[in-house]
């Protein structure tokens, strides 16, 4: 076995590696299309340049690696094995030559999100060194009773939201709640604002609301109540989904204050100091 760039491969390749490294994952299948590949990226902020994949003798796949840099952190975006090569030590392969590739362009960490319930990439990612930052909390409210909002959000644009966020934002959230990933969040998707708290949310599928990024400053979360108010109100029929990307002290108090039920199934924030000098490993709080 050995490893090589995922930029060498083309994208119906790369889209059928994941699919059949995703099938029957934990959270659901997860099926993709070329033509999606590149969507998938931006999402995650992932970099063919950097992403690797895990190759037989033969150079035909069995697994990848996306990754992606920002803030001189460099991110997975997705990590899988075939059926076929889970046991015979590709995973760990693949795994350390993006660690050390991370190590050898200066970066500060490497970042992960993992189920929880995933037992054997978590055990992976801990053998490697990597450590728990927070549990991340996906929430689901069913319609029910109607809510008085009494405050009107306002609305802004992606790239005013992710400036603000970026400006005055945490730095360790996951990527896909900083200001970083609404540069390619879904055009579609309404942006609001109250105070010191940004939402963006869409509608998925009739009668249902996704939110892609709620963020408060202030630690009360006052205003991301107010924002849930507000969107409670202003759908009153609609059930609302929120994924597992939520950290307790930036939006959770807020959901369970308006309703929101935590689903079992839960990621994990996992982070990789790459750095040796004392004192400059990010904060996991």
């Amino acid at each position: 076995m050995k490893v090589v760039p995922a930029d060498g491969y083309g994208a119906q390749a790369l889209s059928t590696c994941f699919s059949a490294a995703f099938e029957g994952y934990i959270a659901g299948s997860m099926v993709m299309a070329a033509a999606d590949l590149t969507r998938f990226l931006d999402r995650q902020g992932a970099d063919l340049g950097l992403s690797r994949c895990v190759v037989d003798d033969d150079g035909e796949l069995l697994g990848l690696c996306f990754v992606g840099a920002f803030d001189g952190r460099r991110r997975i975006g997705g990590m899988g094995m075939l059926p076929r090569a889970r046991g015979s030590g590709a995973a760990g392969l693949l795994l350390r030559r993006v660690i050390g590739e991370a190590r050898s362009a200066g970066c500060s960490a490497l970042e992960l999100e993992v189920f929880a319930q995933n037992t054997p990439a978590v055990r992976l990612y801990r053998s490697h060194g990597f450590v728990e930052i927070a549990p991340l909390w996906g929430y689901e409210r069913v319609a029910g009773a109607p809510v008085a909002a009494g405050t009107v959000p306002k609305r802004i644009g992606r790239r005013r939201a992710g400036g603000w966020l970026l400006a005055r934002g945490r730095a360790d959230l996951p990527y896909q709640v900083s200001g970083h990933a609404l540069a390619h969040a879904d055009p579609s998707a309404t942006l609001w604002r109250i105070g010191r708290a940004v939402m963006l949310f869409s509608e998925v599928a009739p009668g249902r609301l996704m939110i892609g990024l709620l963020n408060d400053l202030d630690p009360a979360q006052h205003d991301a109540s107010r924002l849930l108010a507000a969107l409670i109100e202003a759908h009153p029929g609609h059930t609302i989904k929120v994924p597992q990307l939520m950290r307790d002290e930036v939006a959770g108090a807020a959901l369970r204050a308006m309703g929101f039920v935590p689903m079992a199934l839960h990621q994990l924030q996992m982070r990789l100091a790459l750095d040796d000098v004392p004192g400059s490993r990010l904060s996991p709080g």
